[in-house]
């Protein structure tokens, strides 16, 4: 499946089962799923004409961006909702549902989906901090990374191309040099090492 498909369809999750998105366990960064679709609805009534702007540094939204967008003016368009309220329960959640969703997709912008919302970035990145104890960009590393490691660990192996594709990054060298600043290895030796242990942990198990 396309990345931008996977993303749409991740961002319709509906549940408040614990999330198991990557590999079928809870890690730190997979917390409980805390929206409905209608619970996002509900937090998104505010700035009812969206107010995200083209960046002037770009001219143009990222892929990523434009579906995070149309998929907030989509959940703000909803019946039911009213667009008169201005209503800022909790842009927070909706940024750390976004992240999530997105595996920390390095071209999902901050700034992008604070414009959008109609909140201050600096007043977004305090609440986001106050509620998760992490800046909004530590999350977006540590879900990114959580991601990355999922998809080099698993068999077949998944090829860093693939990997350094669908986290958003349009060069490989760009994605090697982020996972080795954190892990301090490449990607591909890291993924060797993860997956030559798996082999032997399942074969000592076979043995037992």
């Amino acid at each position: 499946m396309p990345a931008r498909s996977r993303f749409m369809a991740n961002v319709r999750f509906i549940g408040a089962s614990t999330v198991r998105r990557f590999s079928g366990e809870s890690s730190s960064v997979l917390e409980p799923a805390i929206f409905t679709l209608i619970g996002i609805a509900d937090l998104l009534v505010f700035c009812p004409e969206g107010t995200a702007v083209i960046s002037a540094s770009t001219g143009t939204w990222s892929p990523i961006e434009k579906d995070v967008i149309a998929e907030i003016r989509a959940l703000r368009a909803l019946p039911g909702a009213d667009s008169s309220a201005v209503l800022l329960k909790s842009p927070a959640r909706i940024v750390h549902h976004f992240i999530l969703a997105s595996h920390g997709n390095v071209q999902l912008r901050m700034a992008t989906i604070a414009k959008e919302l109609g909140i201050e970035m600096r007043t977004l990145e305090r609440t986001f901090t106050g509620e998760y104890k992490l800046t909004m960009a530590q999350y977006q590393v540590e879900v990114r990374l959580s991601f990355s490691r999922w998809m080099l660990s698993i068999f077949p192996p998944t090829k860093v191309g693939v990997v350094a594709t669908t986290l958003g990054y349009n060069r490989v060298q760009d994605f090697n040099r982020f996972f080795k600043n954190h892990l301090h290895e490449s990607p591909s030796e890291w993924s060797r090492k993860e997956r030559a242990g798996i082999r032997s942990d399942k074969k000592r198990t076979s043995q037992d």
